[in-house]
């Protein structure tokens, strides 16, 4: 589905971007800079917080358990929020089909280098004139 439409004073119509869509959503600032760090610990807690049973003891370790797992970004912070676990994907086409449906987008920029969260992301573009429902 392509970005949301709508008609101005003037009725000429305009579109809403990713980046208007996601001015909507407040993003968890405490959460983000706590991921920002990338160390060990700050991988086995995102694990745990995922669902995962397993005690990691690497990143690497963490990488190829995540390396099949498909979550919103935004659906994570939700559920730490509330304490319950994200909704999971079978796959990358799944996640985007929620993603762009419900325009629960993160933003890239947010993403500092080394942040486990780089795992969870995936791109996510929706196609011109294309309705994914």
């Amino acid at each position: 589905m392509g970005p949301k439409s709508k008609t101005v004073a003037n009725h000429s119509p305009t579109r809403t971007t990713s980046d208007q869509a996601e001015k909507k959503i407040r993003y968890p600032t405490y959460w983000i800079r706590y991921f920002e760090s990338g160390e060990l610990e700050v991988w086995q807690t995102m694990m745990y917080l995922l669902g995962f049973a397993e005690k990691f003891t690497s990143k690497n370790q963490c990488r190829k358990a995540l390396k099949h797992t498909w979550v919103n970004i935004v659906d994570f912070f939700e559920a730490i929020k509330t304490c319950s676990r994200p909704q999971f994907f079978p796959n990358h086409y799944q996640l985007s089909r929620y993603t762009i449906r419900t325009r629960k987008f993160f933003p890239k920029k947010l993403l500092s280098k080394g942040s486990p969260l780089w795992q969870l992301f995936s791109n996510i573009v929706p196609k011109q004139g294309r309705d994914c429902d």
